[in-house]
């Protein structure tokens, strides 16, 4: 399902934030390093779009091309939503400052769910695992569920608290939600323990 929007929704993005980046640019000449930045950026996006649409008979290409493309997805964006405000705020049209930042950050929060919902299905091949697959997919179940929650609970963090509040909490969320994966990786690779 991902890999037909994204295939037409990613170079749209890319196209869009390009027109957004030479608007702003052109609108505010002064902060000409960021613009140029976000131009960079949306031309890896291109090429990895353009890499992405070599297609392959390979099932597991494929669908690797699909995830490149959804990432993109999102990375546009995180970089089209505040580069619109930025437009909108020199034409005038909108004064909240804060109102980029928090659309951005709770965008990255629904990055984390993706990576969540994405990583359970995600299967590794039983063959390069040193350990048991059961305990294997169980972890990436676990580790699915986590990436969920938290970007979950940092999108509602940045949407709901004022900003000054929601940096350090969005930030102990996703480190919270590293070390919980991190901890259940390392219980997975102790060896199991025999019953009597």
């Amino acid at each position: 399902m991902t890999a037909p929007v994204s295939r037409y929704l990613a170079p749209s993005l890319v196209g869009l934030s390009a027109v957004l980046a030479a608007a702003n640019w052109y609108l505010t000449p002064a902060r000409v390093t960021s613009w140029a930045v976000a131009l960079l950026c949306l031309a890896w996006f291109a090429i990895v779009l353009w890499l992405s649409r070599r297609s392959s008979d390979v099932p597991a290409r494929r669908d690797a091309a699909a995830y490149l493309r959804s990432g993109v997805v999102f990375g546009t964006l995180m970089l089209a939503i505040p580069l619109s405000f930025k437009l909108a705020h020199a034409l005038g049209a909108v004064n909240d400052a804060e109102l980029s930042q928090r659309l951005t950050m709770a965008t990255f929060g629904g990055f984390f769910m993706f990576v969540g919902n994405m990583t359970p299905k995600m299967l590794a091949p039983l063959v390069g695992l040193q350990c048991d697959g059961a305990r294997m997919q169980a972890w990436q179940r676990f580790t699915g569920w986590t990436w969920m929650l938290t970007g979950l609970a940092f999108a509602i963090a940045w949407l709901a608290l004022p900003p000054a509040v929601a940096k350090p909490v969005s930030m102990a969320l996703l480190i919270g939600g590293v070390l919980l994966a991190m901890i259940r990786a390392v219980q997975m690779r102790r060896p199991r323990q025999t019953e009597a």
